[in-house]
């Protein structure tokens, strides 16, 4: 594969949103199948787009390539190419190769659901912190770019919050801040249908109970309804909207350093 040819493929899969980890030889000594600059893309169920070697060695790499996108972390590994130590590929080359494999991951994202005072406070007050930010409602008059940062992506909907929605998945966290209890009741079973990382609603306890039973009247798991943060952000007296963004934040600076995703269920038929 060409370096055009590899790049234009490493572009089509994470404009995808796919995961994938770059694998780069960056030092080798000996008789190696591949020399410095040997580049391979293993994407999240182990497909491989070029090769810097083949064989047990480029299995190992795939191994430790689909780790680093379980820890986000890129590292630095040393193969050697003999049959026996810690490095060992089980080839009797003789050589050794340094590999830097780095992962490259989807943006993660915050789903608002809801345009109101407390979204928009929301959208501007988590600037920075590398999420991709989408509002949806149905209200075209909450949706005006102009009060909102230009990089959020605004999303006209139903009141059921089903027209051109995305599917809720492992790197989506979910703020609903909708304007009555009838569409936070829509907004949640939407979101549970799909694998939200959090999932966040504002309004009391007593609020979170009568709506957490109606939809568990409606067939959503009590396990996993109970994993439904509400009220939505950390406790710290907020009450305007601009204060109760920060608490909304705040929580999910404290998500993104844990490794939780809700588990799924069928949509309730």
């Amino acid at each position: 594969m060409s370096p055009r040819d590899f790049y234009e493929m490493l572009r089509s899969l994470t404009d995808l949103g796919r995961p994938v980890a770059v694998a780069t030889v960056i030092r080798s000594s000996g008789s190696v199948p591949r020399r410095i600059g040997a580049k391979m893309i293993v994407a999240a169920r182990g497909e491989t787009y070029d090769t810097i070697g083949g064989g047990s060695f480029e299995a190992l790499v795939t191994e430790d390539a689909l780790e680093t996108l379980t820890t986000g972390q890129a590292v630095l590994k040393r193969y050697t190419f003999s049959e026996q130590g810690e490095d060992s590929v089980g080839q009797v080359c003789g050589g050794t190769v340094e590999v830097l494999i780095e992962p490259i991951l989807p943006a993660e994202r915050l789903l608002i659901l809801g345009a109101g005072h407390v979204a928009q406070a929301l959208a501007r007050c988590v600037a920075g912190l590398g999420l991709e930010v989408l509002v949806a409602d149905d209200r075209a008059e909450y949706l005006r770019p102009e009060l909102f940062p230009p990089s959020t992506r605004l999303i006209p909907t139903d009141p059921t919050f089903s027209k051109d929605m995305p599917a809720p998945d492992e790197r989506t966290y979910v703020a609903i801040v909708t304007r009555c209890h009838d569409t936070d009741r829509e907004a949640l079973a939407r979101t549970l249908s799909g694998h939200p990382r959090y999932v966040g609603l504002i309004g009391s306890q007593r609020k979170k109970v009568k709506l957490l039973r109606e939809l568990e009247g409606a067939g959503f798991p009590r396990a996993l309804l109970d994993q439904v943060r509400c009220p939505i952000g950390l406790d710290i007296g907020a009450e305007t909207p601009a204060e109760i963004a920060v608490a909304i934040v705040a929580e999910l600076i404290r998500e993104r350093r844990t490794a939780r995703t809700l588990t799924s269920v069928p949509e309730p038929g």
